[in-house]
């Protein structure tokens, strides 16, 4: 409740000159007497001294009283926050990410938020519509604008959790758009606020408010699963877990290892609180699969407890090195996997290689016409294939940074890196900068048409590259990156991350897919051009893929998991970021005021009746 005029409380002062004027006032009772000659002298007396005598009390007083202090409240203009009344616009934001699964309220979060959402629709008034907006990692209206409860409602208990993140901006970008134009616009988030902020957002006149959802942080979670080989031929599988406690207190699970679900290995670990601890399993029976990584801790939030990754099958690559003069650093760097190197120069290319098939062709240096159609990795030259433009040459770059997350700069150290120098290049809207100098981009990756790219702009004899460990694991990477199954994660098989879309790549004849997800719900998907993409894995768990080419039968399964930092970090937050510096937290930037004067006022009426009545009625 808030007060719109707190000054005229003064006018409580009033209840003071009653009490002053009881003080000052002569009750006095009549008797009927033979004579006043005897009386004369004692009423002197009282009147000198009646006005001061102990204050007795009155009925008749304290309703008096009690009249001027509402009168005094009325005058202040109390309020409280509601929706405002006749033609109000608002939109409803449900958070539908993996945090909103915690259980830490009842029934869960989301569970809550469904509620809160309910009681908001509830207080609209005649003449208001709403519109439900469910924000994931896409972004669904899941009733349009109206002014119909019972559809609100419906749209409210039909909207569901995903085990996801949020892209709360895009969630209010639509809403903003959605309340365009109306009057009394309103947005209410309901979120427990485990989002990154909004700095680059304006929702200009619309109110924006945040009701908090959740109030516990017990969680431990799966925040990093990792699947590779080693850099030799035959080497053994790496497993790499790492497990978050968000918690206030160490906490003890027992981290279970399992391959395609049969159990491998059991590790106890200790994770003090706040902190994370991570494990690295070897296990060297096993070449390829679907390994699963998960614990018990009955915390808040059981989603991310388990995370997958698929090793595939190790396969020969067929690699074609075209080079003029040939370069040895290269060609070490490229046989050190399983890889059948083919060398060229530019011209004996022309003349014979052109038709030939190839998993992966390098240039180093060069650019001939009519290369194949397939991946490449280039040095020191621009192919039609390149995800850069040249604009010139840099003298001496230095490397400012690197993209440490992406599969192809993994364990790669580029820092204190000498290059003599590099084409000066801008990207192209589907590349992506790896390595960066400070004026231009020295290693740039890409995916287009189903074929990838890794361009660098620099030859490698001017370079001290080729003498630093880097080279050979930025080789490596780079050879399992081109030709790792489109839609993977990861440079050795799939580390897919529920929302992410899954590229799948059946074989030639498969008219159509059968995808059973996890809830054994399923989807059909027509088979026109492939790769097939599939945007809808958005549950954790394993999805079994299927389809049938006459007698063939093709089968194959992929795994989604959370592996999610800020979603395992399930702490609810007061306030959320909008706009540069704004935090909207529990108050309201365009709420309606009720005000309750009237309300007080029709009291003090009814307290001056009683009074009405008590002074007739003698009480």
């Amino acid at each position: 409740m808030s007060l719109i005029a707190p000054l005229n409380i003064l006018f409580a002062g009033l209840a003071g000159a009653i009490l002053l004027l009881y003080m000052l006032r002569l009750k006095r009772k009549e008797r009927v007497i033979s004579s006043t000659l005897l009386w004369q002298s004692a009423l002197r007396d009282l009147q000198a001294n009646a006005p001061w005598q102990r204050l007795r009390s009155s009925l008749l007083m304290w309703l008096q009283i009690a009249f001027i202090l509402l009168a005094a409240f009325a005058l202040m203009r109390p309020a409280i926050k509601v929706l405002s009344k006749g033609g109000q616009t608002v939109a409803i934001i449900l958070d539908a990410s993996a945090s909103m699964e915690a259980s830490d309220v009842s029934p869960s979060r989301f569970g809550r938020a469904q509620a809160e959402a309910t009681r908001l629709v509830n207080a609209l008034s005649t003449g208001d519509q709403a519109t439900i907006i469910q924000a994931g990692v896409q972004t669904r209206v899941v009733a349009p604008l109206t002014a119909d409860k019972s559809t609100l409602k419906n749209a409210i208990n039909r909207a569901a959790p995903q085990d996801s993140t949020c892209d709360l901006r895009e969630a209010i970008v639509l809403a903003t758009a959605l309340l365009r134009d109306k009057k009394a616009t309103q947005i209410y988030v309901l979120s427990d606020g485990a989002v990154p902020p909004i700095n680059d957002l304006s929702v200009g006149k619309t109110g924006v408010q945040f009701v908090k959802i959740g109030q516990g942080k017990n969680n431990l979670g799966i925040t990093a699963m990792d699947v590779r080989r080693g850099y030799g031929q035959n080497s053994t599988p790496e497993i790499f877990v790492t497990v978050h406690n968000f918690s206030d207190t160490d906490r003890k699970i027992e981290l279970e290892l399992a391959h395609n679900n049969n159990l491998v290995v059991v590790r106890p670990m200790t994770i003090k609180a706040g902190a994370q601890a991570s494990e690295l399993f070897t296990p060297t029976n096993f070449k390829e699969g679907l390994f699963s990584a998960r614990f018990d801790a009955g915390d808040d939030l059981a989603t991310d407890d388990v995370a997958y990754a698929e090793l595939e099958p190790a396969r020969r690559l067929r690699v074609l090195l075209l080079s003029d003069g040939g370069n040895l650093f290269l060609e070490k760097a490229l046989g050190l996997g399983d890889v059948e190197l083919l060398r060229s120069s530019p011209g004996d290319f022309a003349a014979t290689g052109t038709n030939k098939q190839y998993d992966v062709v390098v240039c180093d240096g060069v650019a001939p016409p009519n290369l194949p159609n397939t991946n490449q990795l280039v040095f020191n030259a621009i192919t039609d294939f390149s995800p850069v433009t040249k604009i010139g040459v840099a003298q001496n770059p230095s490397v400012a940074d690197w993209d440490k997350r992406h599969p192809v700069a993994r364990f790669a150290p580029w820092n204190d890196v000498q290059i003599g120098s590099s084409l000066a290049v801008q990207t192209k809207n589907w590349g992506r900068a790896i390595v960066e100098a400070e004026k231009t981009p020295l290693v740039v990756a890409g995916e287009k048409n189903g074929k990838r790219v890794v361009w660098c702009g620099f030859d490698l004899r001017q370079t001290d590259l080729p003498l630093r460990v880097a080279f050979p694991i930025f080789i490596t990477n780079s050879l399992r990156w081109l030709t790792a199954r489109r839609g993977a994660g990861n440079i050795d098989g799939a580390t897919q991350r529920a929302g992410e879309v899954v590229a799948l790549d059946p074989p030639t004849g498969i008219s159509q897919l059968t995808v059973v997800a996890p809830d054994k719900s399923k989807d059909t998907i027509p088979i026109e051009n492939p790769p097939v993409l599939y945007g809808e894995a958005d549950k954790i768990g394993v999805y079994n893929v299927s389809g049938k080419n006459g007698e063939r039968e093709y089968s194959r399964a992929f795994a989604v998991s959370l592996l999610n930092k800020s979603e395992s970090d399930i702490a609810p937050r007061d306030s959320i970021q909008i706009g540069a510096g704004e935090k909207i937290g529990g108050e309201t930037r365009a709420r309606a005021n009720k005000e309750l004067w009237g309300y007080i006022a029709l009291l003090a009426l009814g307290l001056l009746s009683v009074e009405w009545w008590v002074y007739h009625r003698g009480v």
